[in-house]
């Protein structure tokens, strides 16, 4: 049964036109990566399963032959064609693709290793020749939303922060699902180029619990669902999108990704003296228990000059430093580290390298982070302040001088340069959006996860999303499942924008029907419903009939509202 259901879903997204389905993303595509996520297009795969595997040639309409339980399958792609073994023989060979397998059971990859055992998949897993590179092929995995979060929240966030964390990170991890795409081949990838997903090898009780509890349900702004960013650890202010993504300028692309302070008496930081002040207290925040909350890095100037000498170079080929730093003249003589701008949290997204062989600036807040590198690991943030220690004269020989032909600008013999830099900071992430570590500590407090999602987004509801009902000949409802739970919300809404007239549209939630609905359409074209009474704690069922011939061309649109 369920192979026959979700290869029936998948049939239905693949040639439906209707708007309904469109609007609605209850199956997503993730990209299966290799073992050390670096690459996403293969040559060869094997599977096998507790239940028969059915193969199905999508493009030819042919069905192979179920394997059987626990039998290993190989797939190889050979000169643009895919061929099946089992047990080392060959059993198809010159199938187009996409081939698309299903089992009742999870498909599991042996040769890929999740959570110290083969990576299991529930849905389905389709394999597709690459769009980048048709000699290799993708992995797909097919399933429900609800499935792919119950494998991503688990490794986005600690199952100990608690259920009601969980929760809030399954909101706006559902909301990143919602609107990612970032392939013609898939949705999403299974890394952190996406959101961490390891498939049924991550499932938790607690996390499992935290997606059903608010299936349904997203963070909106203006009726849309929000791009829900979120980081671990905020150092007690978040930032603005357009200050940190953007170039600084307020525009309206994210008006509910603004600052945020953990404390009311908090202001911007805008003086140096404010961010030395903020960043040498160490209380003040929701994120004070976190490792990352503040933090010193210890550098010598001719450590710190070598690193500079590689990271300068990488990040001018990201075109984020200027002039181009291209390694031929080797920094020296690294006399100052300066912030240029800062945002309102502190996070530096412009700064000045200051040294003897050049002055460079850096853009953006990730570029400066992996400019600043200790042991190979980038800056956990750019909120930080510098002090240096020391100072000495360049003792040794510049061994750019040495080369033939080339002078430097005299700056003096008695030039002093700092022999120490440290950075002391907080935060670890981009600080945009939400704070886990921060969601974290407002459960233990007694917070429920609305109270969190509505501190770290601005002017945002909770809510499903806006399903619209049409004319459809072939008599289909228009259904949405959402999970209720009183102890978190104090009234529920049904909104019914009708403002193309529709003058009949009965409906039902649960078991009770609203049959004359004409009453409500009288001069009404947002129509706002109490539904809290007709609701039970669990799932709850909103079920739109069709429109009748007579309304033909005309719509109306519905969501629930959580208050």
């Amino acid at each position: 049964m369920k192979i026959k259901i979700l290869f029936a879903l998948i049939i239905f997204l693949f040639v439906s036109d209707f708007t309904f389905a469109l609007e609605r993303k209850d199956v997503i595509r993730v990209g299966i990566s290799n073992q050390s996520f670096s690459n996403w297009v293969h040559t060869s795969v094997k599977l096998k399963s507790t239940s028969k595997i059915s193969i199905v040639d999508m493009s030819q309409n042919i069905q192979i032959e179920p394997v059987e339980e626990n039998k290993l399958i190989e797939v190889k792609l050979d000169e643009g064609f895919f061929s099946v073994y089992t047990d080392d023989e060959l059993k198809y060979e010159r199938l187009k693709g996409p081939v698309l397998l299903s089992s009742n059971s999870p498909i599991e990859i042996p040769g890929l290793n999740r959570k110290g055992d083969g990576a299991k998949y529930d849905g389905m897993i389709e394999l597709r020749i690459s769009s980048k590179n048709p000699n290799g092929f993708n992995i797909i995995n097919v399933l429900d939303i609800q499935s792919y979060l119950k494998g991503v929240v688990p490794n986005e966030m600690p199952v100990s922060f608690g259920l009601e964390a969980l929760k809030a990170q399954a909101v706006a991890a559902r909301n990143y699902a919602y609107s990612a795409k970032i392939s013609p081949d898939y949705d999403v990838v299974d890394s952190t180029a996406s959101q961490v997903y390891y498939g049924v090898n991550s499932y938790r009780e607690i996390s499992d619990k935290a997606v059903d509890e608010t299936k349904g349900i997203y963070a909106i702004y203006n009726e849309k669902p929000i791009s829900a960013l979120y980081f671990s650890t905020s150092p007690g202010i978040t930032d603005d999108w357009d200050d940190v993504f953007g170039n600084g300028v307020q525009s309206d692309m994210h008006p509910y990704l603004k600052a945020r302070y953990d404390s009311e008496k908090q202001a911007p930081l805008k003086t140096e003296k404010d961010v030395k002040d903020f960043y040498t207290s160490k209380t003040g925040g929701f994120d004070t228990n976190s490792p990352k909350f503040r933090w010193e890095f210890e550098f010598t100037r001719k450590e710190l000059e070598e690193i500079l000498h590689n990271t300068l170079q990488e990040q001018s080929k990201a075109q984020l430093v200027i002039p181009k730093y291209d390694g031929d003249i080797k920094l020296e003589g690294l006399k100052e580290i300066k912030p240029v701008k800062r945002t309102q949290s502190g996070k530096i997204t412009e700064l000045e390298i200051v040294s003897k062989t050049g002055t460079y600036r850096i853009k953006k807040e990730l570029g400066i982070r992996r400019v600043l590198k200790k042991n190979n690991a980038m800056l956990p943030s750019a909120n930080f302040f510098v002090e240096t220690k020391g100072s000495e004269a360049l003792e040794e020989k510049s061994e750019n001088e040495e080369k033939e032909g080339f002078k430097f600008f005299d700056f003096g013999d008695d030039e002093k340069y700092p022999s120490e830099f440290k950075l002391i900071g907080g935060g670890f992430g981009h600080g945009v959006g939400m704070s886990q570590f921060g969601a974290y500590n407002m459960a233990r407090n007694g917070k429920k996860y609305p109270e969190i999602l509505k501190h770290y987004y601005t002017n945002i509801k909770l809510s499903t999303l806006p399903v619209t009902v049409l004319y459809n000949e072939y008599n289909i409802p228009y259904k949405y499942e959402f999970y209720y739970a009183p102890k978190t919300f104090n009234t529920v809404y049904l909104l019914i924008n009708n403002k193309r007239g529709v003058n009949d549209f009965p409906f039902s939630i649960n078991e009770y029907q609203f049959q004359d609905t004409k009453s409500l359409t009288s001069g009404n074209k947002v129509i706002k419903i109490n539904i809290t009474q007709y609701l039970k704690e669990g799932l709850n069922t909103i079920n739109f009939a069709p429109l009748k011939r007579e309304n033909k061309g005309k719509y109306l649109i519905y969501r629930v509202e959580f208050n």
